[in-house]
């Protein structure tokens, strides 16, 4: 699927850019290699296609593909699992244009969460721009690993992470 190469190439770039200096080199090396191969992202796509409650996003420009979200309901509630621009992109109105369509796909009253690390300042001044507020403090690497069914040989080491919430008001 050349979605799923595109988006490859874009977090496979972006993830370990924006993490390893947050949850550790080892942890975000596993999420790359577990969450971004092709094989991986072709049936994370397609499960979202063939569900109700989930979207896959792509943000294109020019034919070529610059961003992408991962949002679906598999959890114990409905999650926004992760956000990237192409590096250099940023900044530049895609992450917006991705926010606001699921947005306008969600039903009035939905509400979805969101892990962010602590750590990261723009992503959370990014994230309350876009009507999510900060409701808990988790271990960001033991979330997110259940989260995305991450198999690690190792326990990662812990990281503060903060549970946003979005609650579509209309």
């Amino acid at each position: 699927m050349a979605d799923a190469a595109a988006i490859s190439a874009i977090g496979t770039v972006a993830f370990p850019a924006v993490h390893n200096a947050i949850v550790g080199e080892a942890f975000s090396a596993a999420v790359v290699e577990q969450t971004y191969s092709i094989d991986a992202l072709t049936e994370c796509i397609s499960r979202c296609a063939n569900a109700n409650d989930a979207h896959f996003l792509a943000a294109y420009q020019a034919r070529e593909i610059v961003g992408y979200l991962h949002y679906d309901s598999e959890g114990a509630e409905p999650e926004l699992h992760r956000i990237y621009v192409k590096p250099g992109l940023k900044r530049g109105g895609i992450g917006t244009a991705l926010m606001d369509e699921l947005h306008a796909r969600l039903s009035p009253g939905s509400s979805y969460i969101l892990l962010v690390a602590e750590a990261n300042r723009d992503a959370q001044a990014f994230y309350a721009r876009h009507g999510l507020v900060t409701e808990g403090q988790v271990n960001g690497n033991e979330h997110y690993g259940d989260a995305m069914s991450i198999n690690l040989e190792e326990i990662p080491p812990t990281t503060s992470g903060l549970i946003l919430r979005y609650t579509k008001q209309h």
